[in-house]
């Protein structure tokens, strides 16, 4: 059994990546942006304390973002002493003289970061890419670039056979690559693939954020799955008599023939890497900074103490209600249960007078992981079956309902905020506001990262990837921190329930004329009709005189009739043909009653939608007139509606002509906006969505650019804006440059 032997602190932040040189030392890369090289301590024996087996060498530093990949170069007469790579965050690739700090040549031409490195015995050296791209280099110089992927590049190796690799991807595929070609795509995992190892019988392995294992025949058929967790894994390595695994939870996994032998538990939220070393050995890197050697040889084992040390670590851990569930204390076993033998891996709840505790049998023995706390507290909010002290509400788009959050006071506003952007396939640009936007709501700050607002870290959920999904967020305009644009998923308005509008246009019906108000009959009609449509259910033409009645009336009371007919054309949209919707947009957003005005522009919002591609055609005849609505006194509300109809009709096609009365629309709005609007929280998503409408436009038709007002998109990347109006306001710069 594998238990603790060395842990080599020095790193200021998250081990994300670890290798083993050809003459014996170590090397880890950070987030601290350094890479350091470790050397044995020559005079340890099995008293010597962990943290005094390895020591630094030397510390690798030249990138200016995090250390994503490290790996080794054979040694050469050139170089006794091989030559290390490291891969950053700053897409460069950097080549040291083992021993020396400073880089001796950088590889550059990757466009994103470098997220993954791997090297051969002839000196190639393989990289991926946030870029979705495979480069190769030979004597350190690039020889082609592999272009296939639809997402990051998360792991690259070389396969048996010349000029033959493969690389894993967040698109979810493996891909088998010859003489700069692609022969096979292996599909199969439910979510990004993170780690490759390839078998010495020419078999390879793979694990993904879905939590399993995979065994492949390079012929294409899967082999063999293991669900190994519920959890993201993030790292493979072979060991002589199988495979060590690490992952999110703090998690190392050891399995033989596709069985698990022992689970170890680590005191960090995240395992990010596992590397083999001789005899068996296996090194781990986590999120709290520190590598550590686990072996299964007892003559290596660390002293007892920093055995307990790691123990009261994890027990210091607390287990917060989510990892539980609901728990009844009468029905959880007393400590006499830890008397009994478990299964490796197997977890277990002690009630040690109304304290639950959580073990996990790990060796041979029962291991503290510590305490849940307030198992039983009815005070804790529920979301998705599960307890937290936080819940709150994050709004990702404007017209949308919010998306529910839950959090604990122990956790890390970061990985919250990462773990929620993965779950509703958001955009990884939202990192930094979502998790100050925990901090300010919940007061946790239980730890900040130090972050790079440029940065979108491939690692933690996206680098551009965004899981799960092909096209971006599930709502709104695509936000990754690699491209912005062309956004396709159109903005849309609340539609009120039918059923709710039946009082005012009751109280409405007592004040029009006695041609077009309602009988008695024709009211209890009206009400079967909102019924019908607050169900789903489809109209039929008996309903169509008494809805035309209802559309007939004076312009001061018919506010609640058009919102009517948004519902009715919700649910049954061939109810209206498309020229009397527009006529019947036109003629009331014209109207003088501002409530007239802001119901017929939410049902142009909605018409957009529906009919984007006509509303595109039709531009300068049918949707342009709506700019005239500033004139209205109700200036907010109109700006809230116009935005989004300029935004929809960016996200299709256009020709080159309307595209250019498209732009001149949105410049008049976004000049608008900051010319008469104050309110700094309600402008902003109008802003930011028209800058994204610009982009879609710009995306499609760069020679456009020459129209464009690029004075005033150099005001929104100022530093007064939020994080990503400005990030897309130089993103605009950069494509019209």
């Amino acid at each position: 059994m594998y238990s603790l032997s060395a842990t080599l602190v020095g790193h200021s932040s998250d081990v994300r990546c670890c290798c083993m040189t050809a003459t014996g030392l170590i090397v880890t890369g950070s987030r601290d942006n350094t890479a350091r090289v470790w050397e044995q301590n020559p005079n340890c024996d099995n008293t010597t304390p962990a943290a005094n087996r390895w020591k630094v060498m030397c510390q690798l530093t030249g990138h200016t973002g995090f250390v994503n990949a490290v790996a080794s170069l054979k040694v050469t007469e050139e170089f006794p002493m091989g030559l290390i790579v490291t891969g950053g965050q700053d897409k460069v690739i950097n080549v040291y003289c083992t021993g020396v700090s400073e880089p001796i040549k950088q590889l550059t031409g990757h466009t994103e970061g470098v997220t993954c490195l791997s090297t051969g015995w002839n000196g190639t050296v393989l990289s991926g890419s946030a870029d979705c791209t495979v480069r190769v280099w030979e004597d350190l110089e690039l020889r082609e670039v592999l272009k296939g992927h639809s997402a990051p590049v998360w792991d690259v190796a070389i396969y048996p056979g010349v000029g033959t690799y493969l690389s894993a991807s967040g698109d979810k595929s493996i891909r088998l690559w010859r003489e700069g070609k692609q022969d096979t795509v292996y599909t199969g995992h439910l979510d990004a693939v993170r780690k490759l190892a390839v078998l010495p019988d020419s078999t390879f392995m793979s694990c993904s954020n879905d939590g399993t294992v995979r065994h492949w025949n390079v012929a294409g058929p899967c082999l063999n799955v293991v669900q190994l967790s519920s959890n993201f894994l993030y790292s493979l390595c072979l060991l002589p008599d199988g495979q060590a695994v690490s992952g999110e939870g703090g998690n190392l996994y050891v399995l033989k023939d596709g069985t698990l032998q022992q689970g170890i538990q680590i005191p960090a939220v995240s395992v990010w890497c596992c590397e083999p070393l001789p005899d068996s050995d296996v090194l781990v890197g986590g999120s709290d900074g520190v590598a550590r050697i686990f072996s299964p040889h007892p003559d290596r084992a660390a002293p007892i103490q920093d055995i307990e040390q790691m123990r009261e670590q994890l027990a210091a851990q607390k287990h917060s209600k989510q990892t539980v569930g609901d728990l009844e204390l009468s029905k959880l076993k007393g400590p006499e249960a830890l008397n009994e033998r478990g299964t490796e891996g197997q977890t277990l709840m002690i009630n040690r007078s109304g304290t639950v505790e959580v073990y996990q049998y790990s060796g041979g023995d029962w291991q503290n992981l510590g305490v849940v706390q307030d198992a039983y507290d009815k005070d804790k909010h529920e979301l998705d079956g599960q307890k937290y002290d936080f819940v709150i509400n994050v709004d990702v788009q404007e017209g949308a309902p919010p998306l529910k959050l839950g959090c604990n006071k122990t956790d890390d506003p970061w990985h919250v905020a990462q773990n929620f952007i993965n779950k509703h396939s958001l955009p990884q640009a939202y990192l930094e506001q979502i998790a100050n936007y925990i901090r300010q709501n919940t007061g946790i700050d239980n730890k900040v990262m130090n972050y790079d607002p440029n940065f979108c870290d491939p690692f933690t959920g996206s680098g551009r990837y965004v899981p799960s999904s092909d096209s971006g967020p599930v709502s709104g305009p695509t936000l990754g921190a690699t491209r912005h644009f062309p956004a396709t998923r159109v903005l849309t308005e609340n539609i009120p329930d039918a059923s709710k509008l039946i009082k005012k246009i009751t109280e409405h019906n007592a004040s029009v004329n006695e041609n077009t108000r309602l009988s008695e009959g024709e009211l209890a009609h009206f009400e079967k009709i909102a019924n019908k449509t607050s169900e789903g259910q489809k109209l039929d033409t008996g309903d169509m005189e008494l809805v035309a009645k209802l559309l007939s009336w004076d312009k001061t009371l018919l506010f609640p009739c058009i919102d009517l007919a948004r519902s009715i054309n919700k649910t049954s949209p061939e109810f209206f043909q498309l020229p009397d919707k527009f006529n019947l947009v036109r003629t009331n957003y014209q109207a003088k009653p501002v409530p007239c005005v802001r119901v017929s522009l939410r049902f142009l919002v909605d018409i957009t939608c529906q009919h984007t591609e006509h509303c595109v055609q039709n531009f300068v005849d049918q949707i342009a007139p709506a700019m005239d609505c500033l004139n209205t006194t109700d200036k907010k509300f109109v700006c809230t509606s116009l935005y989004k109809i300029m935004f929809n009709v960016t996200c299709v096609e256009s020709d080159q002509m309307t595209s250019r009365y498209i732009l001149d629309s949105i410049t008049k709005l976004l000049e608008y906006i900051q010319r008469e609007l104050t309110e700094k929280d309600k402008i902003e998503p109008m802003q930011f969505n028209l800058l994204v409408a610009i982009g879609n436009i710009l995306t499609r038709h760069p020679q456009l650019k020459q129209f464009l007002k690029t004075s005033l998109i150099d005001v929104f990347s100022a530093s007064n804006f939020s994080h990503k109006i400005r990030i897309t306001a130089k993103e605009i710069l950069a494509i019209s440059s």
